[in-house]
């Protein structure tokens, strides 16, 4: 059943609020639609954010009238209701305000123990240094943010394999270091290809202690994507590349037990289940504004990324 409510005051015009109950669990991304009736002007842009965490907002409607936002639900949430805080503008420049708590459920997460080289829970002086160097790097490619929306329609699975580790779990490494899985693990041998999942800028491109071979993509609005433990990489930093476009290959790089594609989605700043990602269906997009990237390029030779090993 569709929650439905509708906020309304004597300066601002009335809009309808909408998501799926199902969606407002701990670690996914909680699907709202906005709706401006007939009788108002269509809706210009949306600010939305849940416990201060932003989302994006695209119109599903040539109109403009309807539209959804995507906010990211923190997997590390107390199960408490939290705000949903959404500004909207209108074509006519009136604006609306509209604020209600938002139930939230736990996502469903299991506990597993895992099994990897010595090195990644025992490093090395030279090891963790390079690691907290890595870190730095990636910690700033993290707080970039391209203000528009570099995607359009749905997004696609970058490898075919089958999953071998779901989303979210809490992991016990050599039964001494935990962690939290924060992405979605798709079988490969090494050499399958790996796509992007949509178009955008990317952001890193280099091997890493930790996640080997690895690539960040910017889709704008704070939406990215993460592929980790390539064994080749074929695009470079601040390339741009459209979905579909090949991103390099699975591999067996960093702390892996196999070889394999570690698949993340990050909104908002927060990392959420990729599997529910590409199961949203963006078909009905209808923002003619979204900008359209150049045709991507192939790197140089000069430019070109050194093969993760």
């Amino acid at each position: 059943m569709i929650a439905l409510l509708a906020f309304v005051c004597a300066q601002t015009p009335l809009l309808e609020v909408s998501w799926d109950p199902s969606t407002a669990r701990t670690g996914k991304i909680l699907v709202v639609d906005v709706t401006s009736p007939p009788a108002l002007a269509p809706i210009r842009s949306i600010n939305a954010e849940l416990d201060n965490k932003s989302g994006v907002a695209l119109p599903i409607s040539s109109d403009a009238h309807h539209w959804r936002v995507l906010v990211p639900v923190d997997i590390e949430s107390k199960l408490a209701p939290q705000t949903l805080h959404i500004d909207a503008v209108l074509r006519d420049g009136r604006s609306s305000t509209w604020k209600k708590p938002v139930a939230l459920r736990d996502g469903g997460y299991d506990k597993r123990a895992i099994t990897v080289g010595k090195q990644f829970t025992s490093p090395s002086k030279q090891q963790k240094q390079r690691a907290e160097r890595e870190s730095v790097v990636l910690a700033a490619a993290l707080k970039i943010k391209s203000e528009e929306r570099l995607w359009r329609g749905s997004f696609q699975k970058p490898t075919p394999g089958e999953q071998t580790a779901p989303f979210g779990t809490l992991r016990t490494y050599n039964k001494a270091r935990r962690a939290r899985h924060l992405g979605w693990d798709l079988d490969g041998d090494v050499g399958a290809p790996i796509v992007a999942a949509g178009s955008g800028r990317v952001l890193l491109a280099s091997e890493r202690f930790y996640s080997g071979g690895t690539v960040l993509l910017d889709h704008g609005q704070g939406l990215m994507t993460m592929y980790f433990h390539m064994s080749r990489i074929d695009v470079v930093t601040g390339g741009v590349v459209q979905k579909g476009q090949g991103l390099g290959a699975v591999g067996a790089s960093g702390q892996v037990t196999g070889p394999h594609l570690h698949f993340s989605v990050r909104l908002g700043g927060l990392y959420v289940d990729p599997r529910q990602f590409l199961g949203l269906d963006f078909s009905d997009d209808a923002d003619d504004q979204a900008p359209r990237l150049p045709t991507a390029t192939s790197p140089s030779p000069a430019l070109a990324a050194t093969p993760a090993r």
